[in-house]
């Protein structure tokens, strides 16, 4: 006897729930779901954003941005959605004043502050299986410490107890994540941080690994190294950082792209502290991609014409509805729009939000 195809499909969804098989016209979005990083340069170098409903992981050396990446995200996000909820897991003290000034609204942060593993791994888990938050940072990966661990004395060891907890927390957050692909659901993007370490006995290559096993880096949809280029200002005072960004992984789009930006955390002259140098970003991305025309010195765009390199970054800086017209037409060539174009990379002016819950 022939059974049909249809009625295998109906008997399978029958025996393990609506949506277990799908037949791709079914599908209710046909582009994966993401949202904007706060930065045009990293959205690009992302393929669109940050992916939602997976793993993604920031890692880099310490004190060279990587919270800083996070908290963006965030503020930017809650720009363009009123009810955007994160839930920050600070197994480093989190710093309020500091996330403030990335212009996070704290009122839309859920803090869970411990430092045991198993703790913060079921607290995520919980959070995202009963779609209460619309982000995830995991602040970070290398200071969360196994209970076993705390409890055993200096000299008694626990051989990959953290790297065995991990993967698993990595399978069954997988789970947690799913969503519906035919009716609308809350999606949620899911940061870690982690720090660089050192592989012991490595004399060529690379010798850089992250705490915790092998097995997680399997589950990240991207992996984003970031690292600091330059300090900005001068040797006496520092205002702030160049970064620079590179997918080592990507499965939503071409891996070892690349992005840089000028993160300020003080008042400097048009730049405000916590905010992105925007016009010195969309300028040089523009130029690139020859969105603008450069004669000599005279730089053109859409009609309009500026004298000098600092007169066209200030231009871009001062003049919002210049600077999205020209991030209009950099996504529009990066094949980006209908991702996160309805989303500005300046925090302080909202804009239709581009990911619709449930």
């Amino acid at each position: 006897m022939v059974v049909s195809l249809d009625s295998v499909v109906a008997a399978v969804n029958k025996r393990l729930g609506d949506g277990t098989l799908l037949k791709g016209h079914d599908l209710r979005n046909h582009v994966l779901p993401r949202v904007t990083s706060g930065a045009l340069a990293l959205d690009i170098a992302l393929g669109g954003g940050w992916p939602l409903n997976c793993w993604n992981s920031i890692e880099g050396e310490p004190s060279n941005g990587k919270s800083v990446i996070a908290l963006k995200t965030i503020a930017a996000n809650q720009a363009v959605d009123k009810n955007y909820t994160a839930l920050w897991i600070a197994a480093e003290p989190f710093v309020t004043p500091w996330a403030i000034s990335c212009n996070v609204d704290m009122d839309r942060m859920i803090i869970a502050d411990t430092r045991v593993m198993e703790d913060a791994y079921q607290i995520a888990i919980e959070m995202l299986d009963g779609r209460h938050i619309d982000a995830l940072v995991i602040d970070s990966l290398s200071a969360l410490t196994p209970t076993e661990e705390d409890e055993k004395a200096m000299d008694e060891m626990q051989v990959a107890l953290g790297a065995r907890l991990t993967g698993k927390f990595m399978r069954k957050s997988g789970v947690a994540q799913r969503r519906s692909l035919t009716t609308p659901d809350r999606p949620c993007l899911s940061l870690i941080i982690s720090q660089w370490r050192e592989k012991v006995g490595v004399m060529w290559g690379d010798n850089r690994v992250t705490p915790y096993g092998r097995a997680k880096e399997f589950f990240y949809m991207i992996r984003c190294e970031v690292r600091r280029d330059e300090f900005l200002g001068t040797d006496k005072h520092r205002v702030g950082i160049s970064l620079k960004l590179r997918t080592t992984k990507n499965k939503t789009a071409p891996p070892q792209r690349q992005a840089s930006m000028d993160f300020y955390w003080e008042d400097h002259e048009r730049h405000a502290a916590g905010s992105y140098d925007i016009g010195k970003q969309v300028a040089n991305i523009a130029l690139d991609m020859d969105v603008v025309d450069l004669a000599g010195s005279v730089y053109k765009f859409d009609g309009q014409s500026w004298r000098g390199k600092e007169s066209f970054f200030a231009a871009i800086e001062e003049d919002v509805k210049l600077q999205r017209r020209l991030e209009f037409e950099v996504r529009r060539r990066a094949g980006l729009l209908g991702i996160t174009d309805t989303i500005d990379t300046d925090t302080t002016k909202p804009r239709k939000r581009i990911a619709k819950r449930a």
